[in-house]
């Protein structure tokens, strides 16, 4: 890249002076040494020697190559734009998994550096999340406490308070939050609750059709509108000049 820098400057000083011949010789390590008279070459390359043409550019062409420049310019800066947008829109959805009208939703736990990914039930009447016992047996938690709590049809089962490092959902890492986990009987289709105490901290919707949550929603739907931007400017230049009639 150096010698690259040095080949440029040294060919537009060439290019700026009176003489219009340009000569070239290779040197002893490969490399095009360019001079503007047969003096200043060694006597040993003489015999390599090779004019080079030089086509001076007109004041249009000169401005039309600057352009050519900027477009590529623009072009490579409208492409890593678009990519970080499709990574941040990417980061904004989670896939979910729809059995009926019910919903699981992915969610990881970590307790003292250990982690399992669980599926949860989105439940909006639940206000604190539950996870079944069976779901997180793997990381062998200790509670901080215990009691009970009542169910329906009247029936008491105990609950265990644990304070899990860190939960993660979506795009959302809670440190540090205390949830409930319960004794199941028999098999579920799903490993717990997930409440309002969690859903409440931000906005989403749910694509059925996708199966998908959507986190803030009309931050997706803005950086959606610019991502098409980028990827069609064309269309945009159109609408601009259709409001401009």
């Amino acid at each position: 890249m150096k010698f690259f820098t040095v080949f440029l400057c040294t060919l537009a000083a060439l290019l700026s002076s009176a003489s219009a011949e340009i000569l070239h010789y290779t040197d002893a390590d490969g490399r095009k040494v360019y001079v503007d008279s047969p003096h200043k070459i060694p006597p040993q390359y003489r015999k390599t020697t090779q004019q080079v043409d030089v086509v001076l550019m007109t004041e249009e062409e000169k401005l039309a190559s600057q352009k050519s420049r900027q477009q590529l310019s623009d072009d490579y800066l409208r492409k890593q734009q678009i990519r970080a947008l499709e990574k941040k829109l990417e980061q904004m959805t989670t896939p979910v998994r729809v059995l009926g009208n019910q919903v699981l939703v992915p969610v990881s736990v970590i307790w003292r550096g250990r982690k399992a990914r669980l599926h949860l039930l989105l439940d909006t009447g639940a206000s604190m999340t539950v996870l079944h016992k069976g779901g997180v047996s793997s990381l062998n938690v200790s509670s901080r406490d215990s009691g009970y709590a009542q169910v329906a049809g009247g029936g008491l089962i105990k609950t265990e308070r644990v304070v899990f490092d860190r939960i993660e959902l979506g795009p959302y890492r809670i440190e540090n939050k205390s949830t409930a986990v319960i004794e199941t009987s028999g098999p579920q289709p799903f490993d717990g609750l997930l409440g309002m105490d969690i859903l409440g901290g931000g906005r989403y919707n749910i694509d059925f059709e996708k199966q998908q949550i959507i986190w803030a929603p009309e931050k997706y739907k803005e950086f959606t509108l610019v991502l098409e931007a980028l990827k069609h400017p064309e269309t945009q230049s159109v609408a601009v000049g259709s409001d401009k009639e």
